[in-house]
């Protein structure tokens, strides 16, 4: 979701002037398993401010609703908010509260970016500072730092991680190319590249187990508008519900 001179390498670098998303910008999927309507999963930016200095906030929720949650008996309510230097293009931080069934999670993690030091606070992580480099990324940042800076058509896309007490490079690689049709105002025939994370298990934020494949919009915001994740039985799938442009 990578010594020091390595992770610079591969540590995200100052974004350009103008990003591809904006505070405002919202992304709604509805999550279907099976053919059945599973719930709603949503990513929103947000402008905030840290010591004096402009941030942004990445807002990912994930709820359950619908048949499926119905028939299994099974609740899904999680929330994760990262924050993120646009100036840097390093993570700040972390906070998750999940809920999923019977587990529940509560968990914060806080970069320091001059000790290369990560904090964490988990009652399932006995340790609570780590060793991370100077310049690291939170699982959901990873995801906006992969918008910013592209998928290459050969190779991979790689970022340094840290998620839930282990550090390691993230890397995201191009598979394929297709068109979509997109609900209003992206509208029909729109060019996506189709990207896989190679996520290590409990890292992801939609998918704990398995393979994970992305759609994004082959263009300059590269807009996530699809996901599929195989599982044990079947696969679970994200389709965009609703995009909100930000900056408006």
């Amino acid at each position: 979701m990578s010594g020091a001179l390595l992770l610079l390498a591969l540590a995200a670098p100052s974004p350009p002037a103008e990003l591809p998303f904006a505070p405002g910008e919202r992304v709604t999927m509805a999550i279907r398993y099976a053919h059945l309507t599973g719930g709603t999963a949503s990513v929103r930016v947000e402008a905030a401010e840290v010591g004096g200095r402009r941030v942004l906030r990445f807002v990912e929720e994930a709820r359950s609703h619908g048949f499926f949650a119905w028939l299994f008996h099974f609740k899904v309510d999680d929330k994760a908010v990262a924050t993120w230097d646009p100036e840097t293009g390093c993570s700040l931080g972390i906070e998750k509260h999940l809920r999923e069934g019977k587990a529940q999670r509560e968990q914060r993690v806080t970069f320091d970016a001059a000790s290369g030091r990560a904090h964490v606070e988990d009652p399932k992580i006995p340790q609570t500072r780590f060793e991370v480099g100077p310049c690291v990324l939170d699982t959901l940042s990873a995801f906006f730092v992969t918008r910013i800076r592209g998928v290459p058509d050969s190779g991979a896309l790689t970022l340094p991680l840290f998620d839930n007490g282990k550090r390691y490079t993230l890397g995201v690689r191009l598979i394929g190319r297709e068109r979509l049709d997109l609900p209003a105002p992206l509208g029909r025939n729109v060019p996506t590249i189709v990207v896989e994370p190679q996520l290590a298990e409990g890292t992801g934020l939609f998918v704990k187990r398995g393979r994970l494949t992305l759609w994004l919009t082959d263009d300059a915001r590269h807009i996530p508008v699809r996901m599929q994740s195989k599982v044990a039985i079947g696969s679970v799938t994200g389709e965009l519900e609703s995009y909100e442009p930000g900056g408006r």
